[in-house]
């Protein structure tokens, strides 16, 4: 008997702790999906609203993978400020946060307890309250330079831009060479863990970043990286 992938061993586990849940194998070549419904309780603990939710997997690349989820029963209105699109595919939190998570590998039971219920959970907790309970990244690119600005603590753009480019250029400096930041610093006693962090993200996405950093900042490191990296796919 052909031995189960690590992708059939969760699912098989996640079904037991969530009965609800029917696994289909075969949605196309790519993806298979768990569909059922995720109960979710108000403030005072009581009986809230049921969701009815897709789940896709990506059968060749789990985990090290991004899980897509679907609101099906349209509950959830489609709007931007609900973090979910007009096919009720929902937003859990901002991409880098989840390509840094499935780098080192994404377990469906993990997943659907630390961002799949909360996002439910959170809607539920701005319908009473108007406010999401751990706040909100903003929407489109603001939530990005939100993001980067809390992963280094700097809020300069340019500088922010210029460490995009080092890192994807591997060009960030040597341990005792002075930080990027502007600091006195050697960048070993600065900001070099954060930077190195930076590194988890994919070339595609620090490149498309960093352009968009350059529509605001008065940097120019763009137009040298693009060439450098259209060089080495070719």
């Amino acid at each position: 008997m052909k031995e189960k992938t690590i992708l059939e061993r969760d699912i098989d586990k996640f079904c037991e702790v969530y009965p609800s849940f029917k696994y289909f194998k075969n949605f196309n070549k790519k993806f298979c999906y768990l569909i059922g419904d995720l109960d979710v309780c108000d403030l005072k603990g009581n009986y809230y609203q049921t969701f009815k939710i897709k789940i896709y997997l990506n059968k060749d690349e789990y985990p090290y993978s991004i899980p897509k989820i679907q609101e099906i029963t349209k509950n959830i209105k489609r709007i931007d400020d609900n973090h979910i699109d007009d096919d009720g595919y929902c937003c859990l939190d901002i991409e880098h946060i989840l390509e840094k998570d499935s780098r080192r590998g994404i377990k469906l039971i993990d997943f659907y307890r630390n961002k799949i219920y909360p996002f439910f959970t959170n809607y539920i907790f701005k319908k009473e309250t108007g406010t999401y309970a751990n706040g909100e990244y903003a929407h489109f690119f603001d939530g990005v330079v939100e993001y980067y600005i809390e992963e280094l603590g700097i809020d300069n753009l340019n500088i922010i831009t210029t460490i995009i480019y080092s890192v994807a250029s591997n060009t960030i400096p040597s341990r005792n060479e002075l930080c990027l930041c502007g600091s006195d610093l050697k960048i070993k006693q600065c900001h070099l863990r954060k930077i190195e962090s930076l590194k988890s993200l994919s070339k595609n996405r620090l490149v498309s970043d960093l352009i968009n950093f350059e529509k605001t900042a008065t940097t120019n490191f763009s137009k040298y990286i693009i060439s450098k990296f259209n060089k080495q796919t070719l």
